[in-house]
């Protein structure tokens, strides 16, 4: 993840700082304290909606809450073979080295990771490559007419 890699005046922490998620949200607040531990690490998941959608077919994308991975494929492959292959031995391997290598970063904080329901689908290839299919259909393509606005229902 290049947000490692950068300055300090933009990534204080560096390569030590580590994304504590909801975890910390909730443990800044006295009146959500309590929930902090079972919520360390866990992150928003966006709509699937306009998943695969770009400004032009060269812009890369950057998926999960840390940007690693760069396509669909990388994740849909990352759920269904996590749990099956072995730790990186650099928690900072890049996700195509990450392939080359046949193993994956441990997550950030483990606590919080859901294995009863990923990490080991033993999903085929072909099964990966069709459910990054379907999440591509789900781009609409909409684009609102030239010259209109584009705010929301009711904004003025």
């Amino acid at each position: 993840n290049p947000w490692y890699a950068m300055p300090a005046s933009v990534s204080p922490g560096g390569k030590t700082w580590l994304d504590q998620g909801l975890g910390e949200f909730l443990a800044g607040r006295a009146d959500y304290r309590r929930f902090a531990g079972d919520n360390v690490g866990k992150q928003k998941v966006p709509t699937l909606r306009n998943v695969d959608q770009r400004p032009d077919a060269a812009f890369v994308k950057a998926y999960m809450h840390n940007g690693y991975f760069k396509t669909l494929k990388g994740v849909v492959h990352f759920y269904n073979t996590r749990d099956t292959k072995p730790a990186c031995k650099d928690p900072f391997t890049a996700e195509a080295d990450a392939l080359a290598q046949g193993c994956w970063p441990e997550a950030q904080v483990g606590a919080n990771v859901n294995k009863a329901e990923l990490g080991d689908l033993g999903l085929t290839q072909a099964e990966e490559i069709a459910i990054v299919k379907f999440m591509q259909a789900l781009t609409d393509g909409f684009e609102p007419p030239a010259g209109t606005q584009r705010l929301a229902r009711g904004v003025r």
